[in-house]
């Protein structure tokens, strides 16, 4: 089974094994081949609940939203309403499934959630500790989506580490923030384990008061009724997020999966005020936390983009709507890479279109370690 994210956010996500590269196919359009399986026992770490009595509605500012069932963006894209009831895997007629509070992950019915350890910072001199690599537009325009294919790999990650790799969304900057990511990587404070599981966090205030990881405090409006496609899935052993996408009709920013046929659900435009109008940067990359004073977990495949490719972490098939609601390959000229630390702890590189992939794609990644400041 295939798994792509639209925002009109979109992800692929590839999973493999730290000490060996998983062999990257070409499908006949000369995309990845992507195949994921959810592990059986995460069935039961979901709720079944009524879909117009979901936490997200619970938000004061949602009160009175009417559910989106599907998105009006693309016509290409197969309009499935949330198919209730037809597998082991949904939830029943009417009812979507929230990733439960067993095991310590709770639901927060305000607007804000306690766990704000994951604040997007990017200066690691002033905040110790998180380290951030992305390869980040430029341009002076507004995006409706992004898309990329990411490799997942399995990671040794502490008790109070993350090690995630992410598209954002972002306009607007300091207490004026309106931010959504999504991607992969391994969060044992969120999840209480070390699986690769999908997560996402949105905030509308620079996370000053607003916002929080997937369904963690009223948001994302889940609309699909099967458990394998929900925030908080794990992903093993191969995946891929598709895009995350705006909505040109309601504004809401949609979550797809599965080239885009799967209908995950949305972050409504309600929440925000500039990405309700579009996003200014889109980013690209990984994204690490270790408490001060301790080593850094790797990012990526724990190995640096000097290896290449077959070693390596990489996204490829990194896409962008642009103002008019076009899909395009990024422009090298319009992407920047970024990195807050020294090379020999994590890096990115980026050349362009890889004749390898036939896509747009980059490195970035690496092992992390004691002494990653700059």
């Amino acid at each position: 089974m295939d798994l792509i994210i639209l925002l009109v956010l979109s992800l692929c996500i590839t999973c493999c094994k730290v000490e060996a590269r998983s062999k990257i196919l070409l499908d006949e359009t000369n995309n990845f081949t992507l195949s994921y399986s959810i592990e059986d026992f995460v069935a039961d770490k979901f709720d079944c609940v009524d879909i117009y009595k979901q936490p997200a509605l619970q938000h004061p500012l949602l009160k009175k939203h009417k559910i989106q069932l599907f998105p009006t963006f693309a016509k290409n894209i197969v309009r499935n309403r949330p198919s209730y009831g037809k597998t082991a895997d949904d939830c029943p007629l009417g009812k979507v499934p929230i990733y439960n509070s067993r095991g310590g992950h709770q639901i927060i019915t305000n607007s804000s959630s306690k766990l704000q350890i994951d604040d997007f910072q990017r200066h690691s001199k002033s905040n110790p500790g998180y380290h951030t690599v992305t390869l980040d537009t430029i341009q002076n325009t507004i995006f409706h989506g992004a898309y990329a294919g990411i490799t997942g790999y399995d990671l040794s990650v502490q008790a109070k580490q993350y090690s995630m790799s992410y598209i954002w969304v972002e306009s607007g900057s300091g207490t004026q923030l309106n931010s959504i990511k999504v991607g992969v990587g391994v969060f044992p404070s969120l999840y209480h384990d070390n699986q690769l599981l999908l997560t996402s966090r949105w905030t509308a205030d620079g996370f000053k008061q607003t916002g929080c990881y997937n369904d963690n405090c009223p948001g994302f409006v889940q609309v699909n009724s099967n458990k394998d496609y929900s925030l908080g899935i794990v992903i093993s052993p191969t995946n891929s997020i598709g895009p995350t996408e705006k909505d040109r009709s309601t504004g809401h920013w949609w979550l797809l999966m599965k080239h885009k046929s799967i209908q995950v659900g949305y972050w409504p435009r309600e929440l925000f005020n500039h990405l309700g109008m579009g996003a200014s940067k889109i980013r690209f990359g990984g994204q690490t936390y270790a408490p001060p004073n301790t080593n850094s977990p790797p990012m990526g495949s724990g190995r640096l983009p000097k290896e290449k490719f077959e070693n390596s972490g990489f996204m490829g098939q990194l896409r962008i709507i642009d103002s008019q609601y076009n899909e395009a390959d990024v422009k090298p000229e319009n992407m920047k890479p970024y990195r807050d630390t020294n090379s020999n702890c994590y890096d990115v590189i980026y050349n362009g279109f890889e004749g390898r992939l036939n896509r747009q794609a980059f490195l970035y990644g690496g092992p992390g370690g004691r002494n990653c400041g700059i």
